[in-house]
């Protein structure tokens, strides 16, 4: 063992060598959210602190660093967690996967790289729920704080419609580097002019938290190297590495938290215990705080194999319980999306031309030797939208009618404050400034009844090129549950996201996918798609809401947005962590992760967990000072 403030040789980062006995912070988790907290205690040389990783240390691996092959890491156990959820009821007993990264970046390194921002109502509503100081106000200086927006060319920025993106509310300084890529083509070009003929031409910079309607999303790539920029990238780069006081240790599991009981009630986090790569198991204390940002599945997890969960649970597992708080792991949340793909005309390319070996091998060449193609890729396809059919002038009552017959025990409530969040939610979806729907259109097939695996459902296994339209709820009304079944860390939890449980959900899904029928008949992106095409699934023409409402359990999978597992509310409300990220009924263990939003923002959710955890950082910072 060795004195942490001693400088450490260069060495490889899954070996324990050199290991301190003590850290003044321990985090659990390199990934999104780990590493953001990591560099910024360590800009303070008298901080020591140690990441605890369970995925290799991969950062520089082609299938990482290659903005267009994330879906070739899915389903791969060298970067992916490869979780599955339990058979759903409503999706007709489906079980759907979520891919996790298991790498150093955690699932910012394995993810699209999509760059969402979600809307002002429901940031404001963290703060409704009990959580002072959470609001779009207090947060959207840590949103410009993660990153650095570099504009296109001005004839990218023609084609792209980006006339709605205001220069002065970008981020200008952070690690995390966002562009819109080189490549475009028709489909990314006609996909805003499709909107504003449907009179939903974009509203405002994504950043104000305000805008909607159809417009072309950034994505998390370094506009010079056209590769991915991800927390292991930005937050832990050369330059980063080579502080004495930050020690990361690839590939070591922690098994759980050393918890001690003290004379005043309350818990303190002494340690923790993990296992390494050589299968040594061991402990390193901790001198202030302990850090879980192992994420929504994970976080919770190590909780109830700390003893930190439901009595009931803990005891039928073996497990002492130190702080009893049924709530770890409930309020399960997650963007179900239906995806239907069509056809489209043979001179438009999509990544299902990557079928063929050769052109896919070229590809890869255009790529490592010019940076430029179809693997820069570099910008996505969006529209936020309100339930179109309640725009018409007496909308607003229908829709508050519809809300009166699914709401009111529409499914039994599992914690404290659902009922609020119900109400919240229903402020959102009858404000004309949030949406109820994300649409997206992504260059490929998705074959959702072809299997639960990514590498089946998101393989070109359909004959012919496809564009695939997705509507994923903005602000889900399901809640689910992920727990543990032993006391074993290597056993994956039981992940319930009971898709769809809540009728609403359907309901708001099959009023957009009829209007995908719309969307899809209006120039100029029904040029782009072959009249009377093929589509997966091949039977689904949706004319009538009824047929719509149908299809939700053969095309709905996820989104892969997983929130709300250690809910950040009063703990008689059912949360698991504290205003100020602290776990109920302990003095210094901290959550920060995606699993603390109370309740799930509109869009991908990258950019909340980046700036959630800038945050948490300074307010560690201040309870340091």
């Amino acid at each position: 063992m060795t004195d942490s403030s001693l400088p450490l040789p260069s060495i490889e980062t899954s070996s324990i060598e050199c290991l301190a006995e003590s850290y003044d912070y321990i985090i659990v988790g390199g990934g999104t959210s780990g590493l953001v907290i990591a560099s910024r205690l360590t800009e303070d040389p008298n901080v020591t602190v140690l990441v605890l990783e369970a995925g290799s240390d991969k950062l520089h691996d082609s299938r990482i660093t290659t903005p267009g092959l994330a879906v070739a890491m899915w389903d791969d156990p060298q970067f992916d967690w490869q979780f599955m959820t339990t058979p759903q009821d409503e999706l007709n007993g489906r079980t759907v996967a979520h891919p996790r990264g298991k790498t150093l970046g955690g699932s910012s390194a394995i993810n699209v790289g999509l760059m969402a921002y979600p809307s002002k109502s429901g940031l404001d509503s963290w703060e409704k729920l009990g959580n002072k100081g959470w609001n779009f106000d207090t947060l959207r200086p840590y949103y410009r704080k993660f990153h650095t927006y570099t504009p296109p060319s001005k004839a990218v920025q023609e084609l792209l419609a980006l006339d709605y993106m205001d220069q002065s509310v970008q981020g200008t300084t952070g690690p995390i580097q966002v562009s819109f890529g080189d490549f475009q083509g028709q489909l990314q070009k006609q996909w805003p002019e499709t909107f504003k003929r449907l009179n939903m031409k974009y509203t405002g910079d994504p950043l104000t938290g305000l805008g909607f309607g159809g417009h072309s999303n950034p994505a998390s790539i370094h506009p010079k190297s056209k590769t991915r920029s991800h927390a292991g990238t930005g937050y832990y780069d050369s330059e980063v590495r080579k502080r004495v006081n930050l020690r990361v240790l690839s590939e070591a599991l922690v098994e759980k938290v050393i918890l001690k009981m003290m004379e005043d009630g309350h818990v303190s986090a002494k340690g923790v215990q993990f296992s390494s790569k050589a299968g040594k198991g061991q402990i390193v204390n901790v001198n202030k705080e302990v850090i879980l940002s192992a994420g929504a599945f994970q976080s919770p997890q190590l909780l109830e194999l700390s003893g930190i969960g439901s009595r009931n649970l803990l005891e039928r597992l073996g497990i002492e319980t130190v702080v009893d708080n049924p709530f770890v792991g409930e309020n399960l949340q997650d963007h179900a999306m239906a995806c239907i793909s069509f056809e489209v005309e043979d001179d438009i390319a999509t990544a299902d031309v990557f079928r063929d070996p050769k052109i896919f091998n070229a590809a890869i060449d255009e790529y490592n030797k010019s940076k430029t193609g179809f693997l820069t890729s570099g910008t996505y396809c969006s529209a936020f939208m309100p339930i179109v059919d309640f725009l018409k002038h007496d909308g607003q009552a229908e829709l508050s009618d519809l809300l009166d017959q699914y709401l009111p025990n529409a499914a039994p409530l599992s914690f404290p404050a659902q009922k609020q969040q119900y109400d919240l939610l229903r402020a959102m979806l009858q404000s004309k400034d949030d949406s109820s729907i994300h649409y997206c259109m992504a260059l490929f097939q998705i074959n959702v009844e072809a299997g639960s695996a990514p590498s089946k459902c998101f393989s070109p296994i359909t004959e012919g090129n496809y564009v695939t339209l997705l509507v994923a709820l903005s602000h889900p009304f399901s809640r689910g549950s992920v727990h543990i079944t032993s006391a074993d860390a290597r056993d994956k939890p039981v992940i319930d996201p009971k898709y769809l449980s809540h009728p609403l959900d359907n309901e708001i899904l099959a009023r957009h996918v009829q209007y995908m029928e719309t969307l899809i008949r209006t120039e100029p992106l029904a040029s782009l798609l072959k009249k009377d095409g093929r589509r997966i699934p091949a039977d689904v023409h949706v004319e009538t809401l009824e047929e719509a409402r149908k299809l939700g359990p053969r095309t709905v999978t996820s989104n892969f947005h997983p929130t709300g597992t250690c809910a950040m509310m009063p703990k008689e409300l059912g949360g698991v962590v504290d205003e100020r990220l602290i776990v109920h009924g302990t003095t210094n263990l901290r959550v920060v992760d995606a699993s603390i939003i109370p309740l799930e923002p509109r869009g991908n959710i990258q950019s909340s967990v980046f700036a959630i955890a800038e945050r948490a950082s300074d307010l560690i910072k201040e309870a340091m000072n």
